[in-house]
């Protein structure tokens, strides 16, 4: 009996420690999916539609929220209106300068071979985060300020990414152009974004599992002349970073 009982006593702490995992990984989870609700829309989200968003009761929605400003997570505005904190900023921030110094000299080069702007993102919270960028030369450019963040659907680094995710992640009405990307290895924004600007990329998975992207935009009309030279110059920066 004293077996039997000391077994079920542990059998019972195991249990214990199992659902208190659970319970963690469910915070970190939720912590997550609110940072990147807050990412696609800094400081334009109050509570109430982050606890919308992620379909938590309001209380639950607060106490989430106040432990992301309560470590520097998330901050939010006289408003209520939240944005990325400081702290994970200066995390995110250290490691866009690490991956921009890194990966610097191969966006130098598909710069000098098409004479475009050139810009290097990476995959963040459901948005491609501009981390370095070289200006084209041109007095009519397309320029973007790096530490913007640009969407997937219609930008032509957004949808090489999305070509490098699972199929699930994929918007119904994208798959086909998504198999496209697919095959070709590269994606394209052809006014989409922005009226009179044109785009192609290229995305890779590093050995680390991030996903960057290489894109070269310019005004339509000279991307148009130049296409063929710009994917060329970026396909080899792709062979380079893989």
């Amino acid at each position: 009996m004293g077996t039997a009982d000391g077994n079920r006593q542990i059998d019972g702490s195991d249990n214990h420690s199992s659902d208190t995992r659970d319970d963690g990984l469910q915070v970190l989870r939720r912590a997550a999916a609110a940072l990147d609700e807050i990412a696609t829309a800094p400081g334009r989200l109050r509570l109430v539609d982050v606890g919308a968003n992620l379909g938590l009761a309001k209380s639950t929605a607060r106490r989430l929220l106040v432990a992301l400003v309560d470590v520097g997570f998330a901050a939010a505005d006289e408003g209520g209106r939240y944005r990325l904190g400081d702290r994970l900023l200066g995390l995110a921030g250290a490691d866009g300068t690490h991956l921009a110094a890194r990966l610097h000299p191969v966006i130098e080069r598909v710069a000098l071979a098409t004479g475009e702007t050139v810009d290097l993102s990476v995959l963040r919270g459901g948005q491609m985060w501009f981390i370095d960028q070289i200006e084209s030369a041109h007095r009519l450019r397309a320029v973007s300020a790096v530490g913007e963040r640009f969407p997937l659907r219609d930008t032509a680094n957004g949808k090489a990414a999305l070509a490098l995710l699972d199929d699930t992640e994929i918007p119904d009405v994208m798959r086909a152009e998504i198999a496209e990307v697919r095959r070709s290895g590269i994606g394209y924004d052809r006014d989409e974004h922005t009226a009179g600007i044109s785009a192609a990329g290229v995305a890779v998975r590093l050995g680390d599992g991030q996903i960057v992207a290489i894109s070269v935009p310019a005004p339509t009309d000279r991307f148009a002349a130049r296409e063929s030279v710009i994917v060329d110059a970026l396909r080899s920066a792709a062979k380079e970073l893989s």
